[in-house]
């Protein structure tokens, strides 16, 4: 997400200006309270200034549990003096490389002995600009844009009439994993570009860990003017008069599902995640063709297929070391499309029995429970274990099984949020963190449009005497309604662009898929519940799945003894009222900042003696 407004902390607003005194250079941090101004003057070369940290620290919201822990996880504090020095690099390889490359050409990524790696041919002169005859480029206003769920979002002004983003992940994980996730995003938005014709932002340079000028990991790249496509999207929006959709509405679905049959274009030759092939760490494996047919002999070779940086692979996995947690990565052969279900079990079994270790050890500081991490074991356990046995690609059931089947390149992000519609029109896709390439067949619709409840087509057909309800009841079963519509569009949407691939939203297919996309979507711990409610409803229709050919095994590979149902039945619905009558239970604590001072205030939200929040429900009105 990408505004253009200040960031806010607390209920300030916070912008950072360095003045271009030639003599001093002063930071200026402004914070406007009910239209004062009050100013802090710091010098650019004190970076370790404590009036400066307030503009790195995270303020979008406040954690219930662990807030301060939380915070100090997505402090960006970075070297100003080495983003200046990055720029000026980038602007004299712009003009070295305005003699000695045909503006035509894309040259391979250049990796820098400083430990940055810049794009040439995002960083001609005719996407950078020139400065003047010995000038040297400075950032002359800085504003922080956005604090989001991984990274945080800075835009750059300079004195040369060019805008910058620099986007500087939060230090929520290892730094190899971090590395990966970097490179790999950097790739596949380069791949999107010059293959598939997406507008995304240019990247011009990236530092993939702490030693680069930056000091931080980071990607500066193309500032891009727009209004966010968000803007436009209003899912309970109400049918028109003759019962169609909104024009608005399904606008918007039409936009994300053009971009996404751009992303299907290409049938890759692994399943794993893209990396540019240059990249140190890739190995023999990975450097075979990734599809075929490229004639472009620039784009020969330019990037591969390596480990997977799906998030599921990824969140959390602290408790992993590299070693441990790279086999279980791929990159995976076509041959082989169920192995990537398989590993995601297994990782999730190895880091929860990684995660148990360190509790039985007294060595974690995390709040989990021992039980909850065994039940996870078993959970993910049987996930790999029931994998490899979830579809029949021989089977003539399902139309175009081997269509489906073909690795295809998956954005985890397809959103409204995560758009930006140009002063031209054309849509830019911003953030690609996250992205793989697997089978079609695993790809779940976007998180925007997703429903898996019940499916209301008509009010009248489907909900009977819906007129004599009263006014609560209606509102549920519009509710449900506009969920099925919004989903309804995406899928027409697919057929009319994809209609081979329109199989893989087929009732069946997405019940066999169910396990896997519960553990790819899962958020919290106690989420491990969704994924036995998926095997235990799969164990119900394996039979039938047989006889109609879905699968090939006769047996469905998992029991279940009426004791350990009972238990699931009972532990699913504690989650759930757990759920329904703990607030925030589901954004796991984090409260938006200016709603967390505001329940403060009116003493909902109550301070403990060991610091944590709680809520005290009986002073809600």
């Amino acid at each position: 997400m990408i505004r253009s407004t200040t960031a806010t902390l607390g209920k300030c607003c916070a912008t950072l200006r360095l003045r271009t005194s030639p003599i001093l250079r002063p930071l200026i941090a402004t914070r406007s309270i009910a239209n004062k101004a009050d100013e802090v003057f710091t010098k650019l070369n004190d970076e370790n200034d404590p009036k400066r940290d307030s503009f790195f620290n995270y303020s979008w919201g406040s954690w219930l549990v662990n807030d301060r822990q939380e915070k100090a996880k997505r402090v960006t504090k970075f070297s100003i003096e080495g983003l200046t020095d990055v720029l000026n690099e980038i602007y004299s390889d712009s003009q070295q490389l305005a003699k000695t490359v045909k503006s035509n050409r894309i040259p391979s990524p250049n990796y820098k002995k400083n430990v940055t790696v810049t794009l040439p041919h995002n960083i001609m002169v005719k996407d950078l600009g020139v400065a003047s005859p010995g000038e040297k480029i400075r950032v002359i206003r800085m504003v922080s844009i956005h604090e989001g769920k991984h990274h945080r979002i800075y835009k750059l002004d300079t004195n040369v009439n060019k805008s910058f983003v620099l986007r500087i992940p939060y230090s929520l994980d290892n730094g190899y994993v971090l590395e990966s996730r970097l490179k790999s995003e950097v790739a596949t938005m380069d791949f999107v570009h010059l293959k598939l014709g997406i507008r995304v932002p240019k990247i011009y340079c990236y530092g993939v860990n702490c030693l680069n000028p930056v000091r931080q990991p980071f990607i500066l790249e193309e500032f891009i003017e727009g209004k966010l496509l968000m803007r436009d999207w209003n899912p309970l929006v109400e049918d028109k008069k003759d019962s169609l959709p909104d024009d608005t509405l399904k606008s918007v679905v039409e936009q994300i599902s053009d971009l996404q049959t751009k992303l299907l274009s290409i049938q890759f030759n692994g399943i794993g995640s893209l990396y540019f092939s240059r990249d140190p760490d890739m190995t023999d494996e990975c450097k075979n063709s990734i599809y075929d047919g490229e004639s472009n002999c620039d784009l020969q070779g330019r990037w591969v297929i390596g480990p997977t940086v799906e998030r599921v692979f990824w969140r959390k996995k602290f408790a992993l070391n590299r070693e441990a947690l790279r086999k279980f990565l791929g990159p995976w052969s076509i041959d082989e499309p169920w192995e990537i279900i398989k590993n995601t079990g297994l990782v999730e079994a190895e880091n929860a029995k990684a995660r148990l270790a360190l509790k039985q050890a007294d060595a974690s500081p995390e709040a989990v429970c021992e039980s909850t991490l065994n039940e996870q074991i078993v959970s993910f356990e049987n996930l790999a274990t029931v994998g490899p046995h979830l579809f029949n690609s021989e089977t003539t059931t399902i139309p175009n099984v081997k269509e489906l089947l073909k690795p295809r390149l998956y954005h985890p992000d397809l959103d409204p949020m995560n758009i930006i519609i140009t002063a031209e029109g054309t849509p830019c896709l911003l953030d690609f963190e996250g992205s793989s390439v697997k089978p079609f067949i695993l790809h779940n619709s976007p998180q925007f449009v997703a429903y898996d409840g019940p499916k209301i087509f008509d009010l009248r057909e489907d909900v009977p005497d819906f007129d004599k309800l009263v006014d609560s009841e209606k509102a549920q079963y519009e509710f449900m309604y506009k969920r099925t519509r919004n989903q309804f569009l995406w899928d027409s949407a697919l057929n009319e662009r994809n209609n081979k691939l329109i199989s893989a939203v087929a009732p069946p297919v997405k019940l066999l898929r169910s396990p896997y996309i519960a553990a790819v979507e899962r958020k919290s711990d106690e989420e491990y519940l969704l994924i036995d409610e998926a095997l235990i409803q799969l164990a119900e229709v394996w039979e039938v799945f047989y006889k109609n050919g879905l699968v090939k095994c006769a047996n469905y590979p998992l029991t279940f003894s009426k004791e350990q149902l009972e238990k699931h039945a009972n532990d699913l619905n504690a989650f759930h009222e757990k759920l329904i009558s703990k607030p925030f239970a589901a954004t796991q604590g984090w409260i938006p900042q200016d709603m967390f001072e505001n329940l403060i205030k009116v003493g909902i939200l109550v301070k403990d003696g060991d610091g944590s929040y709680s809520v005290k429900t009986e002073n809600i009105v």
